[in-house]
């Protein structure tokens, strides 16, 4: 089958995507990177948003809805985007709460410390 141009970009945006998330998962831990990492998320929610746009066009729907192969990995890549999607908003959440947490310790830190 023929790919159109579109379909390459995808996968191409796909790919980097994936490489990124592998890459900065195990950074993502460490307190100096939160910043960073929520900004990646932040970032490949909206790369993984737009490819959803795009996979909905009407260029490249009716290629898809030609072969049932198609329709059906179609239907995987949407669940599988989804599921990083959600993801992504999962770790981002519990950033932020780690983050609010360690705030809040470091105040008591502080307050103690200055007190003595």
């Amino acid at each position: 089958m023929k790919q159109t141009n579109k379909t390459k970009r995808t996968k191409l945006k796909t790919a980097l995507l994936i490489t990124i998330i592998a890459i900065n998962t195990g950074c993502a831990t460490n307190n100096p990177h939160k910043k960073v990492a929520l900004k990646i998320i932040k970032n490949n929610n909206v790369i993984l948003k737009e490819i959803k746009k795009e996979r909905k066009e009407k260029v490249i729907k009716p290629h898809i809805n030609k072969t049932p192969e198609l329709k059906k990995a179609e239907r995987r890549l949407i669940i599988a985007i989804n599921a990083v999607i959600k993801s992504n908003n999962s770790l981002k959440r519990e950033f932020t709460k780690n983050n609010k947490r360690e705030v809040q310790i470091e105040r008591v830190r502080r307050a103690v410390f200055h007190h003595r």
